[in-house]
């Protein structure tokens, strides 16, 4: 939310700090910043209010309460500070709330003889800084009103609306089959049964959506002299998705969906109207207020044990209590127990660790000393940590590689409500199908790794109707395509090893080079560990950055003299073929007729470009005639 640093000083008399320290001070106690900037002649602050604390600090009144408490200094203008009286009762608006769950509380306020025009310069400074469009005063009125108190409201023309016997109807209701809204952004809005609009009773017509959009059919104009101002708390739920529907997110939809007290909603109907009785004149006839379930201030004890054992301190009482005086929460003391009344807009503060961590930001965490806990030797084991940790060293040393993959695919036994992606919309029943494709993917570079075959391994946890459990998956694949006898023989030796190690059978499905097993029923058979064992330091891999471009390989096969060392051919090959050669690897030898064989796979590539098979032909003849000089024959 951004916020203007000159309006913030307006509710303090003692000068604020610089706002870049008024900046660091938010952020060291209360909130985020994404940024500090100059809009004209005042400083923004860009804030990210916390989803718990949208309730009250979405509004200047908010963060300024914040810095009145961190800065220990009283606010001198709350707009919060005397309870509004809506009075008198207008005898011309009626209001009629047909769910009360939505729409926990709707206060109205009747203005006659207004004059639409230009807001004055003040006003539109004010919004202009915080990124805001100035429209005409009304509707900047119960903008600003918005941003300064945190309270949606809506302004309609009253003469747009059907009056019957005087007096204006005012209808909350859900919305039905085929109802359209054309909103004040000049889209049309399909509504579906249900979501929340308020309706002129008497055309029986929608002409807003709760909490999202008001309607162009009372949009305030030039022409409007009377109007209907609307102070209203809607649910947060229905809200959101009556917005998220529509895809119609707005300011205030993004303060309901936080959820608002209904109490707020008076004190937000008195600034509008007595600021719009300022900049647009006209006469206030009176209020109408539907709220049929008042909302109770539930208190809170905590005791000085509690506080302290939980911000590791050594507050008294009379610290404490000081605390959650600058905070402007009521709070009575006996002995070493505090009683705290949050005010009614922070709806977060419900048990003794809200109002505790409430104590320990406005203290500063930067003032709460590091102590390092005592370290002790664990008596207990964790046995499933214990024996995965094992298999993992054991298959690495086997030279296979873990794989991390997503537990979300295209089927399985589990469907998302709320999917991700329409890939990625059940939950795995297997690690198997994500093994085969990073396998799949691996073989065609595994000339470039410079191995034989692609090895790797999977621990995680696979979803079925039943329930879930935790499974492992291991599988070879070669580019060659030999992934079903011999892969499946590989595989098996390889389970076979691991049993050797834990003295457990595993039964595992082996089929095309993959082997799966339920490790929770393989760890279930095992002892129970007494002590972790000590484990090999392995040795430190450096990082080098890889090229994007495609590798070329090829194939050289020579005769030499017996006695000839396959190191020495191969620095040969290295020197001969330059830079391009990023790799080699010796697949073959043997020993015929008195000579030897060897067989190396080169493996070429640029970091700058496609190589063509024009110059790595040029390397190879290169290569050739290199080796023909040495007295060897290519084969």
């Amino acid at each position: 939310m951004k916020v203007s640093y000159q309006w913030l000083q307006k509710y303090f008399d003692t000068a604020l700090p610089e706002a870049q320290e008024v900046a660091r001070l938010l952020t060291f106690h209360a909130f985020e910043l994404e940024s500090v900037g100059r809009e004209g002649d005042d400083i923004v602050l860009d804030i990210k209010i916390t989803p718990n604390r949208g309730h009250d600090a979405l509004s200047h009144r908010g963060i300024a309460k914040e810095l009145s408490a961190i800065l220990n200094i009283p606010l001198a203008r709350d707009p919060l500070a005397t309870t509004p009286t809506l009075a008198p009762l207008s005898e011309n608006l009626s209001i009629t709330v047909d769910n009360s769950q939505l729409c926990l509380r709707y206060s109205a306020a009747l203005i006659r003889g207004v004059e639409v025009k230009d807001s004055p310069l003040w006003l539109k400074k004010r919004l202009e800084a915080i990124g805001q469009r100035s429209i005409n005063n009304i509707v900047d009125a119960t903008n600003f009103v918005m941003f300064n108190l945190g309270q949606p409201l809506h302004a309609f023309d009253a003469g747009k609306l059907v009056e019957k016997k005087g007096i204006y109807a005012i209808e909350v209701r859900g919305a039905r089959e085929g109802e359209s809204l054309e909103a004040l952004d000049g889209k049309r809005y399909r509504l579906k049964k249900g979501m929340l609009v308020i309706a002129d009773k008497n055309a029986d017509t929608p002409i807003g959506i709760a909490g999202v959009k008001g309607g162009r059919a009372a949009e305030i104009g030039t022409e409007t002299k009377n109007i209907i101002l609307e102070s209203a708390t809607f649910d947060g739920v229905s809200v959101r998705k009556t917005a998220q529907a529509l895809k119609l997110r707005t300011d205030a939809s993004s303060r309901f969906e936080q959820g608002l007290s209904p109490e707020l909603a008076p004190y937000a109907l008195g600034g509008v109207v007595e600021m719009i009785l300022k900049i647009a004149r006209g006469v206030c006839e009176g209020y109408a207020d539907v709220y049929p379930h008042p909302s109770m201030q539930k208190s809170v004890t905590i005791s000085l044990i509690q506080a302290n054992a939980l911000l590791g301190l050594a507050f008294s009482a009379e610290d404490i209590e000081s605390i959650f005086k600058r905070l402007g929460f009521s709070c009575t003391r006996k002995g070493d127990t505090l009683t705290i009344l949050p005010p009614f807009e922070r709806l977060d503060l419900l048990i003794p660790e809200d109002l505790i961590e409430e104590v320990g930001r406005i203290y500063g965490y930067e003032h709460v000393p590091a102590i390092v806990p005592e370290t002790k030797r664990a008596d207990i084991v964790n046995k499933r940590f214990f024996y995965v940790d094992k298999i993992r060293e054991i298959l690495l040393v086997e030279g296979f590689s873990e794989i991390l993959t997503s537990s979300f695919r295209a089927s399985g036994d589990i469907a998302m409500e709320n999917a991700l992606a329409s890939d990625k919309n059940h939950l795995r029943r297997d690690l198997r199908s994500n093994m085969e494709e990073t396998l799949m993917r691996n073989a065609r570079n595994q000339d470039l790794l410079g191995l034989g075959s692609i090895k790797a391994f999977e621990i995680g946890t696979v979803f079925t109707e039943r329930k879930e459990h935790f499974s492992l998956a291991l599988g070879i694949r070669s580019a060659e395509g030999k992934r079903q006898k011999k892969a499946n023989d590989e595989v098996q030796n390889v389970i076979t090893a691991l049993e050797q190690r834990l003295v457990v059978p595993i039964p595992a499905e082996i089929r095309e080079g993959i082997a799966e097993a339920n490790l929770d029923k393989l760890i279930a058979a095992l002892p129970d560990p007494v002590s972790y064992e000590k484990r090999e330091e392995t040795p430190r891999v450096r990082y080098r950055s890889f090229s994007q471009y495609p590798f070329i390989v090829r194939d050289i096969a020579l005769w030499t003299s017996v006695g000839t060392e396959s190191a020495a051919v191969e620095a040969l090959l290295k020197k001969e073929a330059g830079e391009l050669l990023v790799l080699i690897r010796q697949f073959d030898q043997f020993e015929k007729e008195g000579r030897v064989s060897y067989a190396f796979r080169l493996v070429f590539q640029a970091k700058d470009r496609t190589l063509t098979d024009e110059e790595i032909n040029k390397i190879i003849e290169k290569v050739t005639t290199a080796i023909v000089s040495k007295g060897f024959e290519v084969r």
